[in-house]
């Protein structure tokens, strides 16, 4: 069964399944999220989730949708599917663009408010299973009158021959030497189990209507051995193995390992972040070509020493997004907000608050002493962008902001909501805006 929510859409756990309370297995469900702060308590029996994704709950799949979308009970189920598909592509194509397979390696690249990277994990796993089959090692063996090669030192130290009339040792039995690949290395156990959850855990998001492999393992899913025990193991594995293949399957399988102990959410499939407003940025910075190099221009605060009178730079504040196009630059903050006028011109929802707007100013403020020096004529174009699905075209101004200070008294924020069906179909398929 699914059931659609919003982020931050508030909900009492009855309404999802009226049984909650009956279950061991929903309590423990329920602290592990309370404890990673997916889940939020609001007051004595309403929450709301801080996270934009789908997992398992109490007993069914929930799917739970950035706050600006359009979803009610009146939305049909082919649109609902069509929103989870879209919502799943932004997902994996956010993943591929900030995460590569030398991440594996690199644990700063895996942010720990987000829950796709065990998705994404075990697809890989999968892939390199079905290329290359298992994880193999060999053992050297000996065998008593085989037909392989002799391996005479062991013959001699272990059998007694017979001697000709020369005094000529005969050995009537001998052991052969012989390689075959080892089926208990723990190693291989370790790949069988993994493959074996990771059948288990895409089974989980079947029934999303999204396109997941199909993939079967019936192996042993609880090996012998604590998560952390397994991780010694291969890592123990790395000291030994050479090869590439070996070495990538290896730091993989320690990665997802190192997924299912995090948080200690083995008993819940999660896919999704609890850091939407991260994902909005790279898609605005991504679709509308955001221009690093212009970072490296803003004034950075000074402190000066009064005994030595040495003055040291420290690091500054940084827009989002800087873009110059002919006589217009660009400043644009990505905010992942809900706001918007009413009929009377009241503002409702969330709103950027005064920190986010005189850091938006004084980028601005910073950029034109920048420039005076040899662009003058230079007009300067400051927005945040927020999302939105209630627009047809490709975006809307809704509203300006100002801050009555004279340092800021020509400067003005456009308010500007994007329609999010485009702008994610410009950052699936790699396309910018061309302004």
């Amino acid at each position: 069964m699914l059931k659609y929510l919003k982020e931050y859409q508030r909900f009492k756990l009855e309404e999802l399944n009226p049984n909650y309370i009956f279950l061991k297995e929903y309590k423990s469900q329920l602290k592990t999220l309370l404890e990673e702060k997916i889940l939020i308590i609001e007051s004595l029996d309403i929450y709301y989730f801080k996270f934009v994704g789908a997992v398992n709950f109490l007993g069914q799949i929930i799917i739970i949708f950035p706050k600006y979308k359009n979803i009610s009970e009146f939305t049909s189920k082919i649109e609902k599917e069509k929103k989870i598909k879209l919502l799943f592509q932004i997902f994996e194509k956010y993943q591929s663009t900030s995460l590569r397979k030398d991440s594996l390696i690199n644990k700063e690249l895996y942010k720990e408010n987000n829950f796709f990277n065990l998705f994404s994990l075990y697809n890989e796993l999968i892939l390199d299973y079905i290329k290359y089959g298992l994880y193999y090692n060999y053992k050297n063996i000996s065998e008593l009158n085989g037909i392989d090669e002799i391996n005479w030192q062991k013959t001699i130290t272990e059998i007694s021959p017979f001697f000709s009339l020369n005094k000529e040792p005969i050995y009537i039995n001998y052991y052969t030497r012989d390689i075959q690949e080892d089926n208990q290395d723990y190693i291989k156990l370790i790949q069988q189990e993994l493959l074996s959850k990771a059948s288990l855990y895409l089974k989980q998001f079947k029934n999303l209507g999204i396109n997941i492999m199909d993939f079967e393992y019936n192996g042993n899913n609880n090996i012998y051995g604590e998560i952390e025990y397994k991780i010694s193991k291969i890592n123990i594995e790395l000291r030994e193995v050479f090869t590439e293949r070996k070495i990538y399957v290896l730091k993989l399988m320690r990665k997802i390992l190192e997924e299912l102990n995090r948080g200690k959410i083995s008993n819940l499939y999660l896919y999704g972040t609890k850091n939407y407003e991260q994902i909005w940025e790279d898609i605005c910075q991504n679709v509308f070509g955001h221009e690093k190099k212009w970072l490296k221009m803003i004034t950075k605060p000074r402190w000066k020493d009064s005994k030595t009178k040495k003055i040291i730079e420290v690091s500054t504040l940084i827009p989002d997004i800087t873009v110059l196009k002919k006589d217009v630059f660009y400043i644009l903050d990505a905010k992942y907000y809900s706001c918007e006028f009413d009929l009377k011109g009241n503002l409702k929802g969330t709103k950027p608050g005064v920190r986010d707007i005189s850091k938006q100013l004084l980028y601005q403020e910073a950029y034109e002493n920048y420039f005076s020096f040899f662009k003058e004529d230079l007009n300067y174009f400051n927005a945040f962008l927020i999302p939105s699905e209630n627009i047809k075209q490709h975006y809307e101004i809704i509203g300006e902001i100002d801050f009555p200070l004279n340092i800021f008294k020509t400067k003005t924020i456009k308010v500007i909501k994007l329609n999010t069906v485009i702008l994610y179909d410009y950052y699936i398929n790699n396309q910018t805006i061309t302004f």
